[in-house]
């Protein structure tokens, strides 16, 4: 039995297997489709997302996780061990950082020895998944709580997030875009934007016609924020399209030395933020 249990949010990207290969407790954000509300990754799955998504009346919304889902967490996790990290969205687009240290005090109250670190990964998708990750790897090998957060912060600035967009109209809808998106949409031409500078904030990185010449400038793009003489850590992120998944696999994997590399898609909650992209999650 681990030291360290794990907590982290639905929007890890993680393949299914490295979550329960690492016993990774997952709370689940909050989404709405047409005014019905669904447990990401619970009661709906991206396929049936996608689905949904195309006939919705309405945009679908976000919203964070619920403090008993925190709570519960918190709670189950104390019956097997004195020890928490808890790694989430970051604190300058989500409230889910708030809600986690508000839950861990309640839970704490009632469970004194019990210590719960929330630690803000500073960006999302497969990027904050590595996070995760390597700080469940060290809780599995039997560093101790204040090991695993070291292992945790050292990665935060070490993690990148890129991604192309079809369209920059759903992060402007929810007030997350960057500050020159709506020249990109005038334009019509293909948004490239990431979390690279470890700010949590979402930056405009660049902009190409067409969806083969963004696919070239992700995979371009990784040796720019990293350095890639050494063995690479990638996940591949897919939405609405695996085929077009696969192909940015293969062009990752012909262009880099890579030491872990998976394909996983968006997640419901993250799809309904961004629409349709292709993404890359890396670090070396």
């Amino acid at each position: 039995m681990s030291k360290v249990g794990i907590v982290t949010d639905s929007t890890n990207c993680l393949p299914a297997e490295l979550i329960k290969e690492y016993d990774i407790r997952v709370v689940p954000c909050n989404l709405a489709i047409d005014g019905k509300a669904y447990l990401d990754q619970v009661d709906i799955t991206p396929d049936e997302f996608w689905r949904l998504f195309k006939e919705a009346k309405e945009m679908p919304t976000t919203g964070a996780v619920s403090p008993g889902a925190f709570i519960s967490a918190f709670t189950e996790l104390g019956k097997s061990t004195d020890n928490i990290v808890c790694i989430l969205l970051p604190k300058v687009l989500s409230a889910i950082n708030e809600i986690a240290v508000h839950a861990a005090e309640t839970v704490k109250a009632e469970h004194p020895n019990l210590n719960i670190e929330i630690i803000d990964s500073k960006t999302s998708g497969g990027a904050m998944g590595f996070i995760v990750l390597e700080a469940a790897r060290a809780a599995q090998a039997g560093k101790s709580l204040a090991e695993a957060v070291q292992v945790a912060q050292e990665m935060v600035p070490r993690v990148k997030l890129i991604l192309t967009m079809d369209t920059l109209k759903y992060l402007i809808k929810i007030g997350r875009a960057p500050k020159t998106a709506y020249l990109g949409e005038l334009l019509q031409v293909k948004p490239i934007v990431g979390m690279v500078n470890g700010t949590g904030f979402v930056d405009l990185l660049g902009r190409v016609r067409g969806k083969r010449k963004a696919l070239l400038k992700l995979v371009d793009m990784v040796k720019e924020y990293i350095d890639t003489s050494k063995p690479v850590h990638i996940m591949v992120h897919y939405t609405d399209n695996i085929e077009v998944g696969e192909e940015l696999k293969d062009m990752v994997t012909s262009r880099y030395n890579c030491a872990e590399l998976y394909l996983t898609p968006y997640t419901p909650v993250m799809a309904c933020a961004t629409g349709p992209v292709m993404s890359l999650s890396f670090y070396s």
